[in-house]
This record gives structure tokens, C-alpha cells and sequence, in this order.
């Protein structure tokens, strides 16, 4: 059996030494836009959204609930090591979403490609979609400000949150909390994961378990 998703992340981390200053940042940062609640719960409507995949073809929420339910999946970007072990975990588990009809749908704030967002020229055959500017992580109450200490750390990885993110100035200096939910073609949230810290992210098992739970 694979080591779960869970189990995964912590090895990772552990095995990076832990929490680094930016890492710190972030949860500091995100732990403050989380305690305000603003994000849907379950019972919650989801709320709706259309945004470009990897094509600059749009994509709606409502278009992919046709199908069946839903898989929303926000994530920070092909940059960071712990969404890249998501997007191979969430990849790894599709057989299993597909026999229950639904679809898994990755949002970043990064300008998308499939080469860009994964880095490490890994496969999805997912939808991914570019969330510029952070507005739909907003509207699901996600995004939080970066602070000048956090950017200048990025910058010092190399990582230009400008061109990253394809917008100057503020609008560069955001990111989502990563989050995951589960929406029925009822537009009910039925799985809800928020977590302000970024090593942690919603098993596959929790999501397979709540789409069975969808009559």
C-alpha cells in the first residue's frame, strides 16, 4: 500500500528540517485571514467561478457540476514542494474520483502550464486553473497578503512573485491558504479542508470518503 498523503508531508518535512522562516510567515499570515471563518463550510453553497485552463480556454464551476460533483483543489504553485507532492498524490487517486463521476479541478494564482505549475514534468490529467490575482481564492476567503520580509526571502530562492504571478506590485503579493472542497451538482459543499498551515492538506481517503457519501 502507497504511504498516504498525510503520512507523506510529514516526511517531507521532517526531512527538510521542519519549519523554515518562510514557512513561518506564511502560517502566521494565513492562520490571521483564517481565523476570520470566511471560508464556505459544509452545508455552504459554493460559490460560483470561471477561470482559464493551461489551453486559455475558460472553465466554470457550473460546467464541470454538469458531469458530477466537483474536486477544488487551491493550491500556491508548482513552486512549493508541498503542493507538488499534492498534485502527484491527488494525480495517483484519480481512477479512484472517476468512478464517482467526478471531476478534480487544481486552482493556482501561478500563470498556468502543465510544465510550469508541476516543475517536475509530472503528468496531471486534471483540470488546472489560473487563478490571477488571487480573486477566487478571495470570494472562497483564502488569500492573504505576503509581507516584505516573506518576498525578499522568495527573491533570495529566486522566485519573482511578479512574474510568478503575471501582476505587478500588491496583486503580486498574495497567496491562498491551500484549502479543499468537495461540491455536489446541488452546489452544496460537502467536504470542507482549510488549513493555514501549508504542510498539511486534505488526504485523498477524505475525499473519496466524502464523494461516497454524496446520494
Amino acid at each position: 500500500m502507497s504511504e498516504s498523503l498525510t503520512a507523506e508531508l510529514k516526511s517531507f518535512k521532517d526531512n527538510s528540517g521542519g519549519y523554515n522562516r518562510s514557512d513561518e510567515i506564511c502560517i502566521e499570515k494565513a492562520t490571521k485571514v483564517y481565523e476570520q471563518g470566511r471560508y464556505p463550510v459544509v452545508g455552504d453553497q459554493a460559490i460560483p467561478f470561471t477561470l482559464p485552463n493551461v489551453n486559455n480556454e475558460n472553465i466554470s464551476l457550473e460546467s464541470l457540476l454538469v458531469k458530477g460533483p466537483v474536486i477544488l483543489s487551491f493550491f500556491r504553485g508548482g513552486w512549493c514542494n508541498y503542493c507538488q507532492i499534492e498534485l502527484k498524490a491527488l494525480q495517483r487517486s484519480m481512477p479512484e474520483f472517476e468512478k464517482l463521476n467526478a471531476s478534480l479541478v487544481g486552482i493556482s494564482p501561478s500563470v498556468i502550464s502543465v510544465k510550469d505549475i508541476t516543475q517536475g514534468q509530472i503528468t496531471v490529467s486534471y483540470a488546472v486553473l489560473s487563478d490571477i490575482g488571487n480573486s477566487v481564492a478571495e470570494n472562497y476567503g483564502l488569500r492573504f497578503q505576503m509581507t516584505k520580509e516573506l518576498v525578499d526571502i522568495f527573491d533570495g530562492f529566486g522566485l519573482d512573485m511578479e512574474e510568478i504571478h503575471a501582476v505587478s506590485g500588491d496583486e503580486s503579493e498574495n497567496l491562498p491558504i491551500p484549502a479543499t472542497f468537495v461540491i455536489d451538482q446541488n452546489m452544496n459543499i460537502v467536504f470542507s479542508f482549510v488549513d493555514p498551515d501549508h504542510t498539511k492538506r486534505a488526504d485523498p481517503t477524505e475525499i473519496i470518503a466524502a464523494l461516497m457519501s454524496i446520494t
